[in-house]
């Protein structure tokens, strides 16, 4: 789910910045000045969608790394409970 919501600010980031590059002129209208806002408002939003999603896909990698060294490694934590029961896996 996470990198669908990745995808998905990804992919509003990017349209939202090319309106935003399409449309900027130098003007004052009320109009444009608060369309403008609201592209910038939804890029911002974008962006921290962008950053929760990738730090909580970062941490479940590390995590999954973590449990591979703790479980395979020869320096891993000795549990004699697990060894004694699962004593066929053990090398």
């Amino acid at each position: 789910m996470k990198i669908i919501s990745l995808l998905l600010s990804l992919l509003v980031f990017a349209a939202s910045g090319y309106f935003f590059v399409k449309d900027w002129t130098n003007s004052t209208d009320t109009n444009y000045l608060i369309y403008m806002s609201l592209l910038v408002v939804l890029m911002l939003v974008c962006v921290v969608g962008v950053l929760t999603s990738l730090t909580y896909i970062i941490k479940q990698r590390r995590k999954a790394k973590r449990l591979m060294y703790n479980s395979y490694s020869e320096r891993r934590i000795k549990n004699n409970e697990f060894d004694q029961k699962f004593e066929i896996f053990t090398i």
